[in-house]
């Protein structure tokens, strides 16, 4: 990402800007002046006034000696490009920290080593290579230096990786060709490198794009292309597939084999692409026991590399808090928020990682006109930035901002073009009149005027290896911060086993028969262990979809969402252990007894996620305790004995955990030797589980 700031000008004196140190803001460029403007505020209007002869001072592109600033201009002061963003008398410069017209920097390649450095990439050393039929030709007296045989190779001092995440270290460039990374092109001609600086954003081009769901077709032949940095909207009535070609973009939706999508020139569905594409579906998937911060930096973890985080997710931090007017809310939990900052919030925490496109649906549904025009304010202000941005609307205010509009109708284009162009195609100057000016006959006159003469254009792309921070420790901190702030929550961990406990307390006695006791203590921990568990992964998927989908550990987060439901439910049947134990008789090991409530927790825990995983929410999650707690009632051998059931039934209980954990705590209780395998078979049925729900979570982030 190229570095930004924001200044805010004093309406009660002159901002001044030049080269010279007394400038209010100052540009150290030689191609700007000593004084180069001034901005004055005056009878309530913002007027930018050119104070040199002899430099650039331009507004959207044109020369300006004097001008009225309105939101959303451009300013150009030499090379150095701001953006205004006006609200009232209150004034916001966005500067990029990088020169609108750098140059190029041109290397000549001999068969000798060169140093380079790459921005974003970092330093290599590159040479020409000249193949074995160039140095034949040279020597029949040919030209040796035949462009076409020549190569550029290029040695990184760092790894890196190409759009599919294969490792390498040295590429070569054919003459002529070219190949991009993250914040530069890279090309190779007449013997010379040529390294030129860009925008992170990606060009997105779509042709003859068909999308499925399941064997459901949604939409039919979707043509588009969008230059990197612009803002494509795309509108349309309720049910015409909107949300769906976002969702194909996503890997939620498939589209066959006749569909083409690239992404900066690469095939969509490539993983190193995916990583860097921020997903902001209409209601954002957010942590609500989260701040502000640590919801940002939770972005920050799962798209940044570990030591770029280390040195500037802070900085990055509040320069987006800052941007998002979120500054004065670092600290307040997500919950707290308003629709349009909670918005905000996700907005900042996807662009932690510079995604080169951000993918908006329905960004502007249910904010207020107030709340949607600042929405719109920053995606212009990221698209001055250079991010490409797709969204879904409804919202006139998102016509106002786009470059191109593309309109759906009955699951196909309608039109595709400048937003100006659509006015004109429709039949109206009203961006609230567009929706209901889209007929069928429209669209098949669209069809049958556009010239569809789009060419499919591959590159070659290269990143910086990502290797993200560890997931494990910050997955159980985060967690256990969410439920340690839900008061509720942790009265209930502790409240639930005291008022099971005391209950049982008031049945058992010292003649109560220790089968009975066991079976109790297990049917607690089950309820424990399964109540705790069988929301953690369903009420966070769209969340882990994402970081997944970024390069995060299934495995590792999967561990970590096992941990704290262990640790509590072991915690808990000790509680209701300790009321129960004060009316039995037998006082076993306590290593002993922890042994087998863990034998009860990991598998119940693992149970659990499985189905956490499988359910589409938590309603529906919570509809499968019963069906999970009542075969460890009715299979665990303690109602009717394994000897007097069915074949079917014994059969069944082979893979029931709560068969062995009820074996194994009546020996601890009876203070007789347990078999080793009763707790084997219950971590092997533990282990499955954990297995195939990690199997299942690593499928959430593959494209269909």
């Amino acid at each position: 990402m190229f570095p930004f700031r924001l200044v805010n000008p004093d309406p009660s004196k002159p901002f001044t800007i030049g080269r010279k140190s007394d400038n209010v803001l100052q540009f150290d460029n030689l191609m700007v002046s000593r004084y180069h403007a001034v901005l004055n505020f005056t009878d309530g209007k913002w007027i930018l006034q050119s104070l040199t002869q002899n430099s650039i001072t331009m507004l959207n592109g044109k020369d300006v000696t004097t001008a009225i600033l309105n939101d959303g201009d451009v300013i150009l002061i030499g090379p150095r490009q701001l953006r205004a963003t006006l609200r009232g008398a209150d004034l916001t410069l966005l500067i990029m920290e990088r020169e609108a017209e750098s140059d190029m920097q041109t290397v000549t390649l001999t068969t000798e080593w060169r140093e380079i450095e790459i921005s974003g990439i970092g330093k290599a050393k590159c040479r020409r290579i000249v193949s074995r039929d160039a140095r034949d030709a040279g020597n029949a007296g040919g030209n040796s230096g035949n462009a076409r045989e020549n190569r550029a190779e290029i040695k990184f001092a760092k790894a890196i990786v190409d759009e599919g995440g294969k490792r390498t270290r040295t590429i070569t460039i054919a003459s002529g060709d070219a190949c991009r990374f993250e914040s530069a092109v890279v090309g190779f001609r007449n013997n010379d490198l040529l390294i030129e600086a860009q925008n992170s954003g990606f060009d997105v081009f779509a042709q003859n794009v068909n999308v499925f769901a399941g064997k459901k077709q949604l939409l039919k032949g979707i043509d588009f292309e969008l230059p990197a940095g612009e803002i494509l909207a795309i509108i349309g009535r309720s049910g015409q597939g909107k949300s769906s070609l976002l969702k194909m973009i996503q890997g939620i939706n498939s589209c066959d084999k006749q569909s083409i999508v690239r992404i900066g020139g690469v095939d969509y569905r490539k993983n190193e692409i995916r990583r860097r594409i921020a997903i902001l579906p209409q209601d954002p998937p957010l942590r609500p026991e989260l701040t502000v911060e640590e919801t940002i930096l939770d972005g920050a973890r799962s798209s940044m590399d570990v030591r770029n985080f280390k040195q500037d997710a802070l900085a990055r931090l509040e320069k987006f808090c800052e941007l998002f007017g979120l500054s004065g809310r670092k600290h307040n939990l997500v919950k707290t928020l308003s629709g349009g900052e909670m918005r905000r919030v996700a907005l900042a925490r996807e662009l932690m990682g510079n995604p080169g496109l951000v993918i908006l649906d329905e960004p502007l549904s249910g904010l207020d006109p107030y709340n949607s025009r600042i929405l719109c304010t920053h995606l212009k202000q990221l698209a001055f930035l250079g991010h490409t941005i797709i969204l879904t609307t409804h919202s006139y205010e998102a016509l106002q901002i786009a470059n191109k509009v593309l309109v759906l109708h009955q699951g196909e284009e309608a039109f595709f073009g400048t937003v100006q162009a659509a006015y004109t195609h429709f039949n109206t100057n009203d961006p609230q009149a567009l929706l209901t000016s889209i007929t069928q006959s429209k669209a098949a006159e669209f069809h049958e005027s556009y010239k569809h003469e789009q060419k499919v254009r591959d590159s070659k792309y290269y990143f910086e290896r990502t290797k993200l921070p560890r997931n494990f420790a910050y997955t159980v901190r985060i967690t256990a911060k969410q439920w340690f702030r839900d008061k509720g929550r942790i009265a209930a961990l502790f409240v639930q086993p005291a008022i099971i406990g005391f209950l049982l307390s008031q049945i058992f006695s010292d003649q109560s028969s220790l089968w009975t006791v066991a079976f109790a203590i297990i049917l607690c921990a089950n309820w424990f262990a399964l109540s705790l568990s069988i929301r953690e992964i369903v009420q966070e998927k769209d969340i882990l979809r994402d970081k997944f989908r970024r390069g995060v550990s299934a495995l590792s987060t999967l561990t970590a969402k096992c941990t704290l439901p262990i640790i509590f439910t072991m915690m808990q049947t000790a509680i209701v252990y300790a009321f129960i134990g004060s009316r039995i008789s037998p006082t076993p090991k306590i290593t002993l007894i922890a042994c087998v409530f863990a034998c009860i927790a990991v598998p119940a825990t693992t149970v659990g996620l499985f189905t956490s995983t499988l359910t589409k929410n938590t309603s529906q999650a919570n509809a499968f305790l019963p069906l999970l707690i009542i075969p460890q009632v009715a299979l665990a051998g303690a109602l009717v004995p394994l000897d007097q059931m069915q074949p079917i039934g014994r059969a069944l209980s082979s893979v029931i955990w709560s068969r062995y954990n009820q074996a194994s705590l009546l020996n601890i209780l009876l203070e007789r030797k347990d078999d080793i395998f009763n707790a084997i078979f219950a971590i092997a049925i533990a282990l499955s589980f954990y297995i195939v729900t990690a199997i299942l979570l690593h499928k959430l982030k593959k494209p269909r």
